[in-house]
């Protein structure tokens, strides 16, 4: 090869080589500007985005922020003062519930308790009223007693017959006492309350006092002796009592 040609090669080189280092040299940091015009993002330690600082001097003062008062806690209060209330309901109901259920008992037992006084003086004026028919102690006119058999009427309210008594307000025996049958050998002596309309039928019998049996025959005898008696018409219903005396055989 020539000399000539080799240097003509060897020249080119050189200068496309100074060419492309030149380019590099004007052109490469050229486009590495943009870099330094970039948008510059801070990552600070505080809310207002501003980092530290080369110079700490001159690093501006931050107040801290206040957070605004929350207001989770009076929503709480308020449901809790809406329980408070709920509940506060609830007792005063059960208290009125109770005060009510009192005063029913109250109630219940006054009433009760009348009905036990009504029915004690009511026992008692039957009981005065069997006392003073069989004491002779009555309104009617007259007074006195028969003796033995006595089949005609006593105006005065009493008598005797077949060997028992009676005692009847203002009326009088028609016929005679029903004796009793029994056969039983027992001794002693039953009262039976006797109610008489206005016809003299006996219309209630009932076991008084004094009776000194306890024997369940006898004394059904007695009162179904006293129901088949028959007095003398008067007003009203009358009270009174047959006593009928047992004795052995």
């Amino acid at each position: 090869m020539r000399r000539s040609k080799i240097y003509g090669i060897t020249g080119s080189v050189l200068i496309v080589g100074l060419l492309i280092l030149l380019l590099f040299l004007l052109v490469m940091p050229g486009q590495k500007e943009p870099e330094d015009e970039g948008i510059m993002v801070s990552f600070g330690e505080v809310d207002m985005g501003s980092g530290k600082t080369e110079t700490p001097t001159e690093q501006p003062t931050v107040k801290p922020v206040t957070p605004p008062p929350a207001t989770t806690k009076p929503e709480k209060q308020e449901v809790l003062t809406q329980n408070d209330n709920s509940l506060a309901i609830a007792e005063q109901k059960k208290k009125d519930k109770k005060e009510k259920e009192a005063l029913e008992r109250q109630r219940l037992e006054e009433i009760r308790i009348a009905n036990e006084k009504k029915q004690a003086q009511q026992e008692a004026i039957d009981k005065a009223n069997a006392m003073n028919g069989l004491f002779g102690n009555n309104n009617s006119a007259g007074s006195g007693t028969t003796s033995g058999d006595s089949r005609q009427g006593n105006p005065a309210g009493s008598g005797n017959s077949g060997g028992n008594s009676w005692s009847l307000n203002g009326r009088s025996l028609n016929g005679t006492l029903v004796t009793p049958s029994y056969d039983n050998n027992v001794e002693g002596k039953v009262t039976v309350n006797i109610r008489v309309d206005e016809n003299g039928n006996v219309i209630g019998a009932t076991i008084g006092s004094p009776t000194t049996i306890s024997d369940a025959a006898t004394r059904n005898a007695a009162t179904s002796a006293a129901k088949r008696t028959r007095f003398s018409s008067g007003n009203g219903v009358s009270t009174g009592s047959i006593t009928y005396n047992f004795k052995l055989r």
